[in-house]
């Protein structure tokens, strides 16, 4: 068996001290760290020194000078070398046993991913990475050596949005809960969150706005479900609101929002989409995707084998039932 040092690295932008008590698993850890001593400080700086764009809205300061919160995981792993046997060619990319490397990268980003997404469901703020990078050394049979050196650029991340992602003492401990709770389930909805991720990375307001609303459909709606926009509007207002008064005022906003949606996909015309109406639906999507993630972690606890259409289904069944009883209690329009 192969050997390969592995070594992982990068800033995570827009948050504070306060995340440092995220559990984020799998050997990782967020360490606090000044700009003058960070290893590859060459690669978030310009030929001056100077920080480029991606990490100035994300710097700190205390008195002993600039840092950040960075990311940071150090293991060691096996890999199978390749078989020599007479007759056989092999690559400089057999020998080094590249391929193993790459799907090393490739897995982490992965697992990466879906903790970000977790840890964004779970709280508003611009939190993630813009670079990450790996230095991998690979030793094999106490002669064969090689280092290989990755860079991630997650070339779509928003870093145009100033939200800063911080935890209170309680939220950091329910913040670990959660991603706990759902680390199993995110797989069965991964689809649905990647959409509402896709849209928290737009820096256009209008397109970030079409996202969130798609990441509804595609939670909510059947396909060639009729008149989208009022069983929606239905759905969510009765899964978020159990007060009447509050109930009706989230439908008639949600019929808003997909005329808003409709205009600015159909017709070009997104004036109507502020800021503050992105910000509102976000954290609609939000809470709607995190009681799927509730409702589909009983479902496979009931039925393991469960996939998301049966369970989707399920749920759209149950939600129709809530918004008839709504409808016949004059909560709800016809």
């Amino acid at each position: 068996m192969g050997t390969v040092h592995a070594e992982i690295n990068g800033i995570i932008i827009h948050c504070n001290d306060s995340v440092l008590g995220i559990n984020i698993g799998a050997g990782y850890t967020l360490e606090k760290r000044y700009l003058t001593d960070i290893s590859y400080k060459n690669k978030i700086t310009d030929g001056d020194g100077r920080l480029t764009l991606s990490y100035i809205g994300s710097q700190l300061k205390d008195d002993n000078g600039v840092y950040f919160i960075c990311l940071n995981k150090v293991e060691d792993y096996s890999v199978t070398p390749p078989n020599i046997r007479p007759g056989i060619c092999l690559t400089d990319r057999d020998i080094m046993c590249e391929d193993q490397i790459i799907a090393y990268k490739q897995n982490q980003m992965q697992y990466l991913h879906k903790i970000f997404s977790l840890i964004h469901l779970f709280k508003a703020g611009n939190i993630g990475f813009v670079q990450l990078f790996f230095e991998q050394k690979y030793t094999a049979m106490g002669f064969i050596t090689n280092t290989m050196h990755q860079t991630d650029n997650s070339v779509t991340k928003n870093i145009v949005d100033e939200r800063v992602f911080s935890l209170t003492t309680d939220e950091i401990t329910a913040c670990n809960a959660f991603l706990t709770d759902y680390i199993d389930t995110y797989d069965i909805i991964k689809d649905n969150i990647d959409e509402f991720i896709w849209g928290l990375e737009q820096v256009d307001v209008p397109t970030g706005f079409e996202q969130f609303t798609t990441a509804l459909e595609m939670t909510m709606l059947a396909k060639g479900q009729r008149n989208k926009k009022e069983a929606l509007a239905k759905r969510v207002s009765v899964l978020l609101e159990t007060d009447p008064a509050k109930r009706l005022t989230l439908y008639n906003k949600m019929k808003d929002f997909y005329r808003y949606r409709s205009e600015s996909l159909h017709e070009g015309n997104g004036q109507n989409i502020t800021s503050s109406e992105l910000l509102e639906l976000e954290e609609v999507v939000r809470r709607i995707l995190v009681k799927y993630l509730e409702y589909c972690k009983n479902e496979m606890l009931l039925k393991p084998t469960a996939t998301w259409e049966e369970i989707k289904d399920k749920k759209i069944n149950e939600m129709i039932s809530v918004v008839q009883t709504a409808i016949a209690a004059n909560e709800l329009p016809q």
